[in-house]
């Protein structure tokens, strides 16, 4: 007579026993075999400006002006990189994104294009405790790549307002916006494209504050 223990096994069928050998094979083998597979890293990516040229020189005539921070919009306070499929909708790239929120890496590069302009006695940022005689403050609208346009599409919108410190009007204010095509489905594409959106929109800042001084 068989031993109970093979009469159960025998009496299940063949499957049942596989199935028992291979837990016992798999508990044997530890952890080290059934670990998750890794994770794929994060590509982190810069908004940047080389400058449009050989700075102007500082103007000692001139008003001194403050750049506040540079304020989102919602859906665009964070570092994640947004695109655009379908109108109204926005998606977020699950790898890939900025360092830091692109408004907060747009407030050096608003003061430094503000100083290369020229226009200015002085340019400091908010918080540095110097007196001003004007202040800019900006707003931004959207940085999206567009994909549902043929070719896809980087699209950067920032509202400026230049205010009299001391009387607290608006001297002037406007939306300044850069659109560049993406040359391939990618978002390391869309990078590249938004910087050169970055160039245009501060070249633009610089023809809006020459407008607003008169020169």
């Amino acid at each position: 007579m068989s031993p109970p223990f093979l009469h159960t096994v025998w009496s299940a069928g063949l499957p049942v026993l596989l199935a028992a050998m291979l837990v016992l094979s798999l508990a044997a083998c530890g952890p080290s075999l059934l670990q998750r597979p890794a994770e794929q890293a994060t590509h982190t990516y810069l908004l940047q400006w080389q400058g449009g040229g050989a700075a102007s020189v500082a103007d000692p005539t001139g008003p001194s002006l403050v750049v506040t921070p540079v304020l989102a919009a919602s859906g665009f306070d964070g570092s994640d990189m947004a695109y655009m499929r379908r109108p109204h909708e926005i998606e977020y790239f699950a790898r890939h994104r900025w360092a830091d929120a692109p408004a907060r890496m747009l407030d050096p590069l608003l003061v430094r294009a503000a100083s290369q302009s020229g226009l200015f006695r002085s340019v400091t940022e908010a918080g540095a405790g110097t007196r001003a005689d004007l202040r800019l403050e900006s707003r931004l609208l959207y940085l999206q790549q567009v994909c549902r346009l043929n070719p896809s599409e980087l699209q950067l919108a920032l509202r400026v307002s230049l205010i009299d410190v001391a009387s607290g009007q608006v001297v002037g204010s406007r939306v300044l916006q850069a659109m560049e095509p993406i040359t391939e489905r990618s978002p390391y594409a869309g990078v590249e494209s938004a910087n050169r959106a970055v160039s245009i929109l501060l070249s633009e800042l610089q023809r809006f504050l020459a407008d607003q001084l008169g020169r």
